[in-house]
């Protein structure tokens, strides 16, 4: 009892204004007894847990000194207002929290060569495309179809195009630096085959007699692969904003075969690009429709970057699943799915859309969701749908997935594992900056029925952290709407860290009592687990918002704690929200 006291002492004051000295602290602790000193996870216990490969750091931090977890939580708190314009700077971030990371721009800018290099081209697609097959092994066929419309593309164009590929260049063996020690034992298509096998099949992937699998694990570089990764997502992030300012470009349409995939250079209308391993798909315009692409279709295509700068657009991995819903297709649990629209699988996926109104659909490994990889989805601006069934929207196992949306109305709908997962070694983040939304984790078609209620779900979706990994939705503008039944809104599971901010607006929360509004469960009883804090943080910052009638003690301007699941409960699952009125200003949007 006295443990979870001064452990909630701390976590409800994480979005409060400091309004006291330090030493209101030492006052509340001698309350019940204790002291800073004391009040702390004894180092001994810590050492039961062997050598912890797969756990954060937040794991050591929290317990060596939980007088920290004020510092750390703000920490990533800033970091989302500040870098909310920035996905390479937000991947640098999450690199850091999984404790790989690399601070590629400390000292200089790792791409300055790419660039200078690039500006120096007389022909630069030409030349860039010649450094892609080089770099491959190859050599540029002798008269190349494409080779002659490349001329009808403005330098305006080229030389940002040729930064790009010069950087993919780099950025490939930073990815096989990554797997190096795994694929001298291992196939690369067996292991991508492994990964993205069916959701039925999937459950035993880590099942004890997978050998590949746990190699795969202990023996993936995520320091190498997070570093190639930052470098290819900052000046995919450059090259889009500086194409946005192009105007009146001459009509070109170019579709180039390279050993690493298609380049395909659209400038305005309405285009299809069917399902194909691109390398890079660049359009300039027009309402087009993208079909299973944006995700890395095989080993052997580990990069593909989409940048579309304008239009109102369809990400899709097929239409059918797109015309009749995810619920209503039938093989949606046993079909062996190619990630797509932002999905990595042991490679970086990124999809960046400048603007329009657009839709996202698809079943899994998808729209900012990475597996031994870093998936990205970045829609600047629109009123946008995003719909997936599982692995989305923002969730990670052994990687980073992000989805970034700066403005506008947005969508989200999920079943389970989305919007703000993190799984294994994974950080999974959805940030949506502005705009009034719409945040659904389905509970009518029961594909995932909870262990503590098979009328519900189990969402793990809405800022949901399991096994030491961690999972954020972050929200910071707009009245919006959260539906989710359960493992949702700040919801910890097997000791992960769920965390849930919604900075302004006046929002509405339709959950039932369950693991929810800063909650957590670890599950495993009679294990060491049970010694370790499992987490699930709830907060709203601003804004007159509605709460169901079924959970009075949430409501406005009230701070709550709620105890674990588990009967009787752990002393190490905490719980705590908190609805309040503090204003937060972001340095940089």
């Amino acid at each position: 009892m006295r443990a979870a006291l001064w452990y909630l002492l701390v976590v409800i004051n994480l979005f409060l204004p400091v309004l006291a000295s330090a030493d209101a602290f030492d006052d509340a602790l001698a309350q019940v007894g204790l002291s800073k000193e004391r009040a702390r996870f004894h180092p001994l216990d810590l050492q039961l847990y062997g050598g912890g490969d797969y756990r954060l750091p937040f794991f050591d931090s929290l317990h060596l000194d939980p007088w920290r977890v004020p510092f750390v939580v703000g920490t990533l708190r800033r970091d989302a207002i500040q870098n909310a314009g920035s996905g390479a700077n937000l991947l640098s971030s999450a690199s850091l929290r999984l404790s790989e990371g690399t601070r590629r721009t400390l000292i200089s800018d790792p791409t300055e060569q790419q660039k200078r290099r690039a500006d120096a081209f007389k022909q630069p697609l030409y030349e860039a495309i010649e450094a892609v097959y080089l770099a491959a092994g190859q050599k540029v066929p002798q008269g190349a179809a494409w080779s002659k419309p490349l001329a009808t593309i403005p330098m305006s164009v080229q030389k940002p195009v040729a930064y790009l590929l010069l950087t993919m260049v780099e950025a490939w063996p930073w990815r096989d630096l990554a797997f190096r020690e795994v694929f001298a034992q291992q196939k690369p298509s067996s292991l991508y085959t492994m990964l993205c096998r069916s959701l039925d099949a999937s459950e035993q992937l880590q099942s004890i007699d997978n050998t590949a699998y746990w190699y795969l694990m202990r023996h993936t570089d995520l320091k190498a692969l997070f570093a190639g990764a930052h470098d290819l997502l900052l000046v995919s992030e450059r090259v889009a904003t500086e194409l946005q300012a192009v105007q009146g470009t001459a009509n070109f349409s170019v579709d180039i075969p390279t050993p690493w995939g298609i380049i395909a250079l659209r400038s305005r209308g309405t285009d299809t690009y069917q399902p194909e391993n691109y390398l890079l798909i660049l359009d300039m315009g027009g309402n087009d429709t993208y079909l299973d692409v944006g995700g890395n279709r095989s080993a052997d295509h580990p990069i593909t970057v989409v940048i579309d700068l304008q239009g109102n657009d369809l990400h899709l991995q097929d239409r059918q699943i797109a015309s009749r819903g995810i619920e209503k297709t039938p093989d949606r649990k046993h079909r062996a799915v190619s990630p797509c629209i932002g999905g990595a699988v042991m490679g970086y996926a990124f999809v960046l859309d400048l603007q329009g109104d657009d839709v996202y659909t698809a079943l899994r490994v998808t729209q900012g969701e990475a597996h031994f990889g870093v998936g990205v989805l970045v829609d600047a601006a629109g009123n946008d749908r995003y719909e997936c069934y599982t692995s989305g929207q923002g969730s990670a196992t052994w990687g980073i997935g992000l989805l970034i949306d700066p403005a506008g109305d947005d969508r989200y709908r999920c079943f389970s594992m989305a919007q703000g997962y993190g799984g294994t070694k994974g950080y999974g983040l959805l940030l949506d900056v502005s705009g009034s939304d719409r945040y659904i984790a389905d509970d009518q078609t029961l594909d995932f029925p909870s262990p503590q209620s098979d009328k519900h779900n189990v969402s793990m979706a809405q800022g949901a952290g399991h096994d030491f990994s961690l999972g954020w939705l972050i929200e910071l503008g707009g009245n919006d709407l959260y539906r989710a039944p359960n493992l949702s809104l700040g919801g910890g599971n097997a000791n992960g860290i769920g965390i849930f901010w919604e900075a302004l607006g006046d929002d509405r929360y339709e959950v039932a009592p369950s693991i929810t509004l800063g909650r957590s469960s670890i599950g495993a009883r009679g294990t060491l687990r049970e010694r370790a804090i499992c987490l699930g943080l709830f907060c709203d910052t601003g804004g007159n918002d509605t709460y169901p009638d079924r959970l009075p003690f949430a409501r406005n301007n009230h701070r709550w704690s709620q105890p674990g699941t588990s009967q009787p409960p752990f002393k190490h699952e905490y719980g705590a929200g908190i609805d309040c009125e503090e204003t937060v200003e972001p340095e940089t949007w």
